[in-house]
């Protein structure tokens, strides 16, 4: 398969279209264009494919007056499993006018996906005819009043891709979106350092995951998180059970560091 070289971006990372951990005012009042960037991230929730192929061919945003415009990107198979824990690539950059704010991003998909099994073997997968025509994605961080900023395409493939049994899979997408600049992350290194683990943040009745990252020091990072207080559990691939809860506070404008837990 032809794969896009892409160019890979540190923000923010970071589970479903249309919800979000918290709903906030959109209203602005603009005193100058700002350049908006859409962004791709993955929030990986298990090691099972050597990667998890997306093609993307469309990309479009919705004002709050309901206008739909589409932006220019360069169509192509995007891997998920390179965009993990702070990783993500550039889709495209715009130029917003005076007082306009982005409510709503439309992610259309073509036909050439797939995910790569443990053992080398590439399987198509089928997307519904429907979710070609564009996913959904609402953004209900408030949005800056002025300057530039991202708006970040949390695709989890973890909960996208659904297996229907021998080898076969389907995608049902699973995406939400945030505004960079808005939202904060928390982060830190599991230990020992050559354990995958499933790090969950959970705030209510909302869940974020992600899988630390043993080809670099077994870092993770959980992004597009709001001000509040967080539980954060960690649950080791070796075992069925979480090992150790930690409660973390997100603060505006500055991440969390939880330095290194140990896990076992």
């Amino acid at each position: 398969m032809k794969m896009m070289k892409m160019k890979t971006w540190k923000f923010l990372f970071v589970i479903t279209a249309f919800v979000a951990l918290a709903s906030c005012n959109t209203n602005k009042t603009l005193t100058s264009p700002q350049k908006v960037s859409f962004l791709l991230t993955d929030a990986p929730a298990w090691v099972g494919f050597t990667h998890v192929n997306v093609d993307i061919v469309g990309l479009a945003y919705v004002t709050a007056d309901s206008t739909v415009t589409n932006v220019s990107i360069t169509p192509g198979v995007y891997d998920l499993k390179s965009l993990m824990n702070g990783d993500s690539t550039l889709l495209s950059q715009i130029i917003l006018p005076n007082n306009v704010s982005v409510k709503q991003v439309r992610l259309i998909l073509g036909s050439n996906n797939s995910v790569t099994l443990s053992n080398g073997t590439v399987v198509p997968v089928t997307v519904p005819s429907g979710m070609q025509s564009g996913i959904k994605i609402n953004v209900d961080e408030t949005v800056p009043s002025s300057g530039d900023y991202s708006i970040m395409i949390d695709f989890n493939a973890g909960r996208s891709i659904i297996a229907t049994g021998n080898n076969t899979y389907i995608m049902k997408p699973v995406l939400r979106a945030y505004v960079v600049e808005a939202t904060s992350s928390i982060k830190g290194y599991i230990s020992p350092a050559n354990l995958p683990t499933k790090i969950f943040v959970i705030n209510e009745t909302d869940t974020i995951a992600t899988m630390s990252d043993t080809t670099k020091n077994n870092y993770f990072q959980l992004s597009g998180l709001t001000v509040g207080t967080y539980t954060v559990q960690f649950l080791p691939s070796d075992t069925t059970m979480v090992t150790n809860t930690i409660s973390a506070t997100v603060k505006y404008g500055s991440d969390t560091n939880l330095g290194t837990v140990t896990v076992k």
